[in-house]
């Protein structure tokens, strides 16, 4: 027992105290492991967040113990006949009871944005399972506030974005015209957006309101109240499929036709969120690996660094007899005491950093997360940042041990063995193995764990001996062209090359950082960007609403008439179509270049649907005359298309079989003025739904009279075939797009009227900024993924700034000896670690840039196809570059500054 407790106490105590001693450089080594448990405990954290949100009460969250759908728009089965049903069932005991969801979108006087949706229920009923948080007032019900007649209860975001009180009165209405319908209903409460039944809705984003079908058939039509989801509890748990059995069964007096067009079970619900999480979390377990190799990488530097300023003492130790097992030993214990501390304070950050990630969380999933204090996390973070210390502690304990007692004998050594290659080799791999091993218990799968251990150290050993070059080149820039800039440059550039692989690996840490917030950033800007122009600046035109092509004379005169404030109106609709020939000669594709296949489904269901498309499938456009002229779908000049060769459309072509074609269609198709093509109706390209009344299978001959250029390079509301409004309508779109241009002082009674007139009018500034709040929220999780792998970087940085300092702390004390001031070291620091800092930007921001601008190459056609050309700002580069430079001299001067004051006496004292 004595015996036992020597061999791990002496060799404890040993560790302990090389620790301590240690101070700053342990600290920062601390800290790196700090940095990535917090990551892996506060990413493990957000998917338990998000899995015990999504999975934990299923029947609460999906609304029943079964769902069952019905088509909104179907005639084959009544809402009586459902309801007849579900009754039955319920008087057979074969369910419990149900209740059903009905979701309308009415129009509120004074909001022209998304209309949000309205969710009707049975407030005596829903929901079945679960509760619906009421924000304001918290002491009441949704039963309680929505079952007074004329009474709402509006969602979250819905009333922050309109500013919405209590007690408020908004006017509600199904549309315009003779049969319209218009209500004034009472706000009564406010609901998060954490709604039974409904997971993943658009109201999550847009905003939705509660009512009851009681104050629903005030202002909607009793006939569009028809539920088109029912919510169902069993008698008992095991009695479900005796539930499914029975839902399932066809409509009476029907051999053939289905109540529901579709029946699920909660579990069948929540196996299909299991079936999404795994991605989620597969990916958040891989970043917070990342995160923890960089800590690793802290590690196996400090270690290093302290095995090579102890190789003396190291070998006093052997030669008094320590064995080499008992040398690896300590050194690897060395190594897990300061994964030990590191752990246990990345777990305190990672939870504090975790309730941060859940807000950010929350707007990417529109939808409020579970969070407490997970135990798994805690575990995970801390037996997971222990043994990656010691794994990577494993190679400097390796090298440590074979350190020979003679050295002992030595004035002065500070280097250490060589262990030669293929058993640093064997080591490397090893400690791979076993890294893969941790990641295939993290994410389950042991072989994929590895698989993806070794391809991650496949990928970092490339891009290390890249930066290992960069740093080579870079110290071996010409003195002659660093001699203007005086001393300081040259000697910060020796001493940038001095330790090449340890800067190397920081520097792929940062550039990878900062290629993905560059990349990040240029794609989000150059989207918000694109649609703003599109919808606002390229087109000119503020306001948009649309209408069945029956009605565009009369309300193309109304609006032209009535709306205050109108500049301009643009008419146009869209129809795909399928190009079957050109001058005869048949364009049907060849197997190897073969379309979408069409969906098809049982002959008596609601929908026709088409067969296998042989032909190219294209979007064909319509212009409309206003005002005598048939222009483009553009109100400014910016946007206007410019005629190449041929005419235009004029208000004599609206019955004529004419077309305009776009350059790059030409292109394509090798078109020419004067040809003959045919088009054939279908629905949407590859996949098209088209209603019963729609004639399909329509052709049209048409020929082309001018060719026009691409215009600007950001999508428009246009295709590249461009025909009369007539040709589009007899193919068979479904409705024609009113594009309006009004008076931003007359903008609130110019749309109430476009909404008298038309029924429904979005105003686009009021899309714009809510599609750029949705994007914001959707990039910003992978944005703070990429900001703590910098962090991360960041750290490593202030890691090796402090194992450099050891390293020269004779070179510092030799200089301040010389007369060399405090100030003028610490310049010498910081020179040297902005070298680092502005490498790794330019590098990771111009990577970023470069990739972000060849983006739309991945796309068929690239960017003239998809109209999409990515731009970047020289002021956010740089302002990124500064961020990295400034990021690195600020942890220079924080770990360097103690060092650079030391006395020159002490520092030369014995060293």
């Amino acid at each position: 027992m004595k015996r036992l407790k020597f061999l791990v106490g002496w060799p404890l105590k040993y560790a302990w105290r090389s620790v301590i001693r240690g101070g700053q450089r342990s600290f920062f080594a601390v800290l790196c492991v700090a940095v990535g448990v917090a990551s892996l405990v506060a990413l493990q954290s957000l998917s338990y967040s998000i899995s015990d949100t999504l999975t934990a009460n299923t029947q609460a969250l999906t609304g029943g113990d079964v769902i069952a759908t019905v088509p909104r728009a179907s005639s084959a089965i009544s809402n009586s006949t459902v309801v007849s049903k579900l009754n039955e069932l319920k008087s057979k005991e074969t369910l419990s009871d149900w209740t059903p969801l009905t979701t309308i979108n009415p129009q509120i006087k004074e909001y022209f944005g998304f209309p949000p949706a309205f969710y009707v229920v049975d407030p005596a009923k829903y929901p079945l399972y679960g509760e619906l948080k009421i924000l304001e007032p918290s002491d009441k019900s949704l039963s309680e506030l929505i079952s007074t007649p004329n009474t709402v209860v509006i969602s979250r975001n819905l009333w922050e974005k309109q500013n919405y009180q209590v007690g408020q009165e908004i006017e509600v209405s199904n549309g315009s015209g003779q049969g319209s319908k218009t209500n004034r209903l009472r706000i009564v409460g406010e609901v998060t957006t954490d709604t039974p039944g409904v997971i993943f809705g658009l109201g999550q984003f847009f905003g939705f309101v509660f009512t009851s079908f009681e104050t629903a058939a005030t202002f909607w039509d009793k006939n569009g109240l028809a539920s088109d989801t029912f919510f169902i509890k069993s008698t008992q748990p095991n009695q479900v499929k005796n539930t499914l059995v029975a839902l399932r069964a066809p409509a009476p007096n029907s051999s053939s036709n289905l109540i529901f067009s579709q029946v699920q079970t909660a579990a069948d619900q929540q196996s299909f969120l299991a079936r999404g999480l795994q991605i989620i979390e597969l990916m958040l377990s891989y970043v917070g690996l990342l995160s923890l190799l960089i800590g690793g990488v802290g590690v196996i530097n400090t270690m290093l660094v302290v095995i090579g300023q102890r190789i003396t003492e190291i070998a006093t130790v052997k030669a008094l007899g320590l064995k080499t097992r008992q040398t690896i030993f300590i050194f690897t214990l060395e190594a897990m005491l300061i994964g030990v501390m590191g752990s246990l304070l990345g777990v305190l950050l990672g939870e504090l950093l975790g309730i941060g990630i859940k807000g950010i969380a929350e707007g990417l999933f529109a939808h409020p997360l579970n969070w407490r204090l997970y135990f798994g996390p805690i575990v995970i973070g801390l037996v997971i940042g222990i043994l990656t210390s010691a794994v990577f502690g494993f190679l400097p304990s390796y090298a440590a041990s074979q350190v020979r007692p003679s050295v002992a004998l030595r004035m002065q050594s500070s280097s250490l063995p060589n262990i030669g290659g293929w058993v640093s080799l064997f080591i490397i791999l090893f400690m791979t193995l076993l890294i893969g091993l941790i990641a295939g218990i993290l994410i389950h799968n042991l072989l994929v764990g590895v698989a993806v251990a070794y391809v991650t150290l496949l990928i970092s050993t490339i891009m290390v001996g890249l930066m290992w070059l960069v740093v080579f080149l870079v110290g071996k820039f010409p003195g002659r062209l660093v001699a203007p800039f005086g001393p300081s440059l040259k000697i910060a550039l020796r001493s940038f090359s001095r330790h090449r692989g340890r800067t190397a690996s920081t520097l792929m840490v940062m550039v990878v950082s900062l290629f993905f917030i560059t990349f990040i950033l240029i794609i989000a800007d150059n989207i918000k960007a694109t649609v703003r122009d599109a919808l606002d600046l390229n087109l000119g035109y503020n306001a948009i609403t649309l209408s069945a092509p029956s009605q565009t004379e009369q309300i193309k005169t109304t609006l032209q008439a009535q709306v205050p404030g109108l500049q301009n109106l643009f008419i146009g609709n869209s129809k795909d179509a399928l190009l079957t020939t050109i001058n005869g000669n048949s364009m049907a594709l060849s197997p190897t270049n073969q379309s979408r296949p069409i969906i098809t489904l049982p002959t008596n269901s609601f929908w026709n649907f088409g067969t296998q498309s042989d032909y190219p499938s294209i979007r064909l456009s319509g212009r409309g005359v206003v005002n005598g002229d048939v222009q483009g779908a553009s109100a400014t000049s910016r946007g206007k298309q410019k005629l190449l060769a041929g005419r235009n459309l004029t208000p004599a072509d609206t019955n004529s079989n004419v077309i305009l074609v776009r350059q790059d269609v030409v292109d394509e198709y090798n078109l020419k003025l004067g040809d003959k093509i045919t088009l054939q109706s279908t629905g949407v390209a590859g996949i098209f739904f088209v209603n019963n009344n729609t004639n399909k299978n329509k052709t049209v001959e048409l020929e082309v009279i001018g060719i026009l250029d691409k215009g600007n390079n950001n999508p428009d509301f246009e295709g590249g075939w461009i025909t009369p409004l007539k040709i589009v309508s007899d193919l068979g779109a479904q409705y024609n797009l009113y594009y309006l241009l009004i008076d931003r002082a007359q903008m609130k009674p110019a749309l109430e009227k476009v909404r008298s007139t038309v029924g429904i009018v979005l105003d686009l500034n009021d899309l714009i900024a809510t599609f750029s709040r949705l994007l914001d929220q959707f990039m910003a999780f992978p944005l703070l993924l990429s900001l703590l792998s910098l962090f991360s970087g960041t750290i490593l940085i202030a890691n090796n700034v402090a194992l450099a300092m050891l390293e020269r702390r004779t070179e510092i004390g030799v200089l301040k000896a010389l007369g060399a001031k405090q100030g003028r070291i610490m310049r010498l620091l910081l020179l040297e670690s902005g070298l680092v800092g502005l490498l790794s930007g330019l590098i990771g921001v111009g990577m970023g840039i470069l990739t972000a601008l060849n983006v739309t190459r991945l796309a068929p056609g690239g960017a003239d196809k998809i109209g999409f050309i990515v731009t970047w700002s020289p002021l956010t580069a740089l302002l990124l570059i500064g961020l990295a430079t400034g990021l690195v001299m600020v942890t220079t001067l924080a770990s360097a500054w103690g060092a650079v004051k030391e006395k020159p006496l002490i520092v030369l004292r014995g060293h």
